[in-house]
């Protein structure tokens, strides 16, 4: 109670950081996001006497488990950045812009928003170069559909200031936005999404104002834990596969479980009379608790097979965190030269090629061994060719060093 009573007294100052988070977080990475939450606003809260949780988790202020867990099975990366960038995207109240180079923020939102997206000649995006982007945008926000429009570059149409400034007109009990001279019917469950492919856009202030702008870029941590995936999928299918099923059940249980406590607590509070004169409250009451055990009995079960699982598939994490380095390694090299492009689609093919041409082998950890040095081998091999003579002894510096720091044999710092 007493714990209780103290959360209460910080909530203001938790909603204030919560607020802020999602008003001003959205461009910047990991660390400068905990940077402005920990050392600014938190600070501010405190210089002005505001009571405030110290280190505030925002991704459980935010959202739930059993959200996340369905935002993870339709491929958000599990790393707390894409996890923010999930809650930052699904609920801010304006449009989210979104800094996708390699393309998974794309990859989520279709899979999320599979079963209220329009297709068009087998497409489910628009192009924001569309000569017919005025009728499907009217079509979307009439029918309450999601409409994502990809190829964003430094502009967006200023035909879309309407929309993206939610300047909505009500008559009677409809809604109409006017587009273009074009008064259109706005639907309440519209969503619009922006992506860009460019990694470091020069959006203007006044468009940042009008979006919610959120960087999806991928992160080492994030790539490391997809990539392991693909090796789990590739060389224990199985293993995957159960995992997957697993993950789907704690999910559901959970969301189960969720349900059961709203419930209870909504009877609890609508009670007028005396509790245990409710003859309906104390079955309810019972109900819930014999529901609740075997929820949580079904949650430690899965909890064991998903160590289990997790004990098995560690010992291919060498192979993900060395594909993980070798695919920052050839974005960093960008740097040097703006002509050096490879793109993750690539970088998976030769990946997934590396075990395919690895030499087989009967323990683990000796094929985790062999992967390793094909999948080196090969990547070197495809970006060498296509570095100018002066820059490849730069490129293998950098492989070099980066192995060693994610090896710990080095510190970023040196």
């Amino acid at each position: 109670a007493a714990n209780f009573s103290d959360q209460k007294k910080r909530l203001v100052g938790d909603c204030a950081i919560g607020c802020a988070f999602m008003s001003y977080c959205g461009p910047f990475n990991q660390q400068f996001r905990n940077y402005m939450i920990n050392e600014k606003f938190t600070a501010d809260c405190e210089s002005r006497k505001v009571p405030v949780s110290r280190n505030l988790d925002v991704i459980s202020f935010l959202a739930d488990v059993g959200t996340i867990g369905d935002w993870n099975m339709d491929g958000l990366p599990t790393d707390p950045l894409s996890t923010q960038n999930g809650i930052l995207v699904t609920s801010s109240t304006r449009f989210p812009l979104l800094i996708d180079p390699q393309g998974q923020a794309l990859s989520w939102i279709k899979n999320k928003e599979r079963s209220n997206l329009p297709k068009w000649n087998g497409q489910h995006v628009v192009e924001l170069s569309d000569s017919k982007l005025k009728d499907k945008l009217e079509f979307c926000m009439g029918d309450g559909k999601s409409l994502i429009i990809v190829g964003v570059e430094d502009e967006i149409d200023p035909m879309l200031d309407p929309v993206m400034e939610k300047e909505i007109v009500k008559k009677g009990s409809r809604m109409y936005i006017n587009v273009s001279d074009k008064m259109m019917d706005f639907d309440p469950n519209f969503r619009m999404y922006f992506i860009t492919r460019l990694p470091n856009p020069s959006f203007s202030p006044e468009l940042q104002a009008k979006t919610t702008l959120i960087d999806f870029t991928v992160t080492q941590k994030g790539l490391e834990e997809q990539l392991l995936g693909k090796v789990i999928s590739k060389e224990q299918k199985a293993l995957e596969e159960q995992l997957t099923q697993v993950l789907e059940e704690v999910n559901s249980n959970t969301k189960s479980l969720m349900l059961l406590d709203a419930s209870l607590l909504e009877r609890l509070t609508s009670n007028t009379g005396d509790l245990l004169d409710d003859e309906e409250l104390v079955s309810v009451l019972a109900n819930t608790k014999a529901k609740a055990a075997e929820v949580n009995a079904k949650l430690i079960s899965a909890d064991e097979t998903r160590s289990n699982i997790a004990e098995k598939r560690e010992q291919f994490r060498p192979a993900a965190t060395r594909g993980s380095v070798l695919y920052f390694s050839i974005v960093e090299m960008s740097l040097v030269n703006v002509m050096y492009q490879t793109s993750l689609t690539q970088f998976l093919e030769l990946f997934m090629g590396s075990m395919d041409k690895a030499e087989k082998a009967t323990l683990a950890s000796k094929r985790v061994s062999n992967i390793i040095e094909t999948m080196t081998y090969m990547t070197y091999r495809y970006v060498n060719r296509g570095l100018y003579e002066t820059d490849k002894l730069t490129f293998v510096l950098l492989v070099t060093l980066k192995i060693l720091v994610a090896a710990g044999h080095l510190k970023s710092s040196d």
